[in-house]
């Protein structure tokens, strides 16, 4: 049996209920449908009778917030392995997140590149060595709230073609001048760049929020410099301002 599992971090809310919940198992099944033939002992059987449905992983999830209090935000941390048993672990939150809700949050793009063939950039997995590997390489600490403004919180990745991909726990974007209208907009890196496409990212291509293009490290650098609004966001925390140090 692989010790690899798959993996989604998700938000609950008792007033708005479970966040992007729909997205999320369309990514966990799929993932576990691309995986399966790699990491499945029998990837046959797996992909027949073991992948969990949208409504079985709802149901895992319900009996999860229910056992840790319906009335307190939470977050849910959803773990599928390869032989099809899934375990939740929910850790509450707190009711306020103004840690994130200022620009005083500090970023640091990384030291080297990282690949963007890499499969484990695509999908959300237990294996996030390359992440960790990444915050390594700055110095900077577990993941957790930021704690002191003059310490990086997250590391920017590029890969070898000096494009930007994303953070090591958010999806990132831009906010450019629309050259032929003159309007303000904030453009994110595509998939083709290697990066995990995070749910909020999806909502927010939806929504027209967003629009994908190719950010170099040069672009970021530059937006660093010229004090354009840089952005970062996942599923729990949602969006956040965040300064690229330069």
């Amino acid at each position: 049996m692989s010790s690899l599992h798959l993996l989604e971090t998700i938000l609950y809310d008792p007033k708005e209920g479970v966040f992007l919940l729909d997205y999320h198992c369309e990514r966990m099944i799929n993932s576990a449908k691309e995986l399966a033939p790699f990491f499945a002992s029998k990837p046959n059987v797996f992909l027949r009778d073991l992948i969990p449905t949208r409504s079985e992983i709802s149901d895992k999830l319900d009996a999860a917030i229910k056992n840790a209090g319906k009335n307190s935000r939470q977050r849910l941390r959803v773990l599928l392995d390869f032989d099809g048993a899934i375990s939740i672990q929910a850790s509450h939150l707190p009711s306020e997140t103004k840690d994130f809700k200022d620009s005083s949050i500090l970023v640091v793009l990384d030291t080297m590149p990282t690949s963007k063939d890499n499969v484990f950039l695509r999908h959300k997995t237990t294996e996030r060595e390359v992440y960790n590997d990444a915050r390594t390489r700055l110095g900077l600490g577990p993941i957790g709230a930021p704690s002191d403004p003059e310490v990086p919180f997250d590391v920017m990745l590029f890969n070898e073609d000096l494009e930007i991909m994303e953070a090591t726990i958010a999806n990132i974007a831009v906010e450019v001048e629309n050259k032929e209208t003159g309007a303000l907009e904030w453009i994110t890196p595509p998939a083709s760049s290697g990066l995990l496409c995070g749910t909020m990212r999806r909502k927010l291509l939806e929504d027209g929020e967003l629009h994908e293009r190719v950010i170099t490290v040069d672009d970021l650098r530059k937006a660093a410099q010229e004090k354009r609004r840089i952005k970062c966001f996942n599923s729990v925390r949602k969006e956040y301002p965040v300064t690229l140090k330069i």
